[in-house]
């Protein structure tokens, strides 16, 4: 029989400790995008002290990227992640000086930056935000970046096609932009890169696994470390709980307050346990009790 989820010793100063730095990093903007009224509310949805030490564990796992972080991620992504890749993988010179190419309008770079927007997707959808910081904050020539139905017809004339985006998680999405948008049947001729912000190793392997002619680069990489109840995280080092004391007292919570979510998604989908947001958005492989909106019953920390 799993041990009850306890309040270790000091249990209430940790608390504290956490939500006061939480507070501070608003305060002093780091935290852009989310208000001291919004962090409260979710607060507020952990009563007791076992509850609230436990949204405590989950903000101090919680990786949050405001939109100033955002556009540094992409400038890190196209100035120095996708050109060492490139290198290493002995990719052609024009993907290793695209950054400096695609911001000039009069010579053609033979790369195009293609935003990830799905068809159908809503303009609030973090592909056109992607889009707008590529085109506004990091000065990208309008002629290079172009949408995705637009890749087929010019794929004869390019060395490289750069699709960016902000999160891998599963690999599931990327694979459906692909085959919905036809450009799977190009992956094995074509140099196509996927770069990202963020990826979870669960998801480039899946990709690598599908599309092993698909060239993958992340800024930041995530992995079993970063999730909640794996071991790997070392997310409960209190001496009182375990991982699976913890993972029980979470499916309690989430029955308790109506955060109506089964199976293994419950931990976020794909079950990757992560606490990861952007100021945009939040991936729903993040921990629902972060996201879901529960009316009355739940207030919750990021929209999406």
């Amino acid at each position: 029989m799993t041990e009850p989820f306890r309040l270790p010793t000091d249990g209430n100063i940790y608390t504290e400790a956490i939500f006061s730095r939480c507070r501070e990093l608003i305060s002093y903007g780091i935290w852009s995008g989310i208000q001291q009224s919004r962090l409260q509310s979710w607060i507020a949805n952990f009563q007791t002290p076992e509850e609230r030490y436990f949204a405590a564990l989950v903000l101090d796992l919680l990786v949050y990227r405001s939109d100033d972080q955002t556009v540094s991620l992409l400038r890190q992504l196209l100035t120095r992640v996708i050109p060492d890749h490139a290198r290493i993988s002995g990719l052609s010179a024009a993907v290793r000086t695209s950054y400096q190419a695609v911001r000039a309008n009069n010579v053609d770079p033979r790369v195009r930056v293609v935003p990830v927007i799905p068809p159908g997707s809503p303009p609030t959808k973090s592909g056109p935000v992607i889009a707008r910081h590529l085109k506004r904050a990091l000065r990208i020539s309008e002629r290079w970046v172009i949408y995705p139905e637009k890749v087929e017809a010019v794929l004869p004339s390019l060395d490289a096609v750069i699709f960016i985006d902000d999160f891998l998680g599963t690999g599931d999405q990327f694979s459906d932009f692909l085959i919905d948008t036809k450009l799977a049947a190009y992956v094995d001729t074509s140099c196509f890169i996927y770069g990202c912000l963020a990826a979870h190793r669960h998801g480039i392997d899946a990709l690598q696994k599908m599309f092993p002619e698909l060239h993958i680069a992340a800024v930041e990489r995530l992995d079993n470390s970063h999730a909640l109840f794996h071991s790997d995280s070392g997310t409960f080092p209190d001496g009182e709980n375990s991982a699976e004391n913890a993972k029980a007292f979470y499916y309690s919570l989430l029955s308790d307050r109506g955060i109506n979510i089964s199976g293994p998604d419950r931990r976020g989908y794909g079950h990757f346990e992560i606490a990861y947001a952007f100021e945009h958005s939040v991936p729903d492989n993040s921990l629902p009790i972060l996201w879901w909106d529960g009316g009355e019953s739940w207030r919750p920390l990021f929209d999406r």
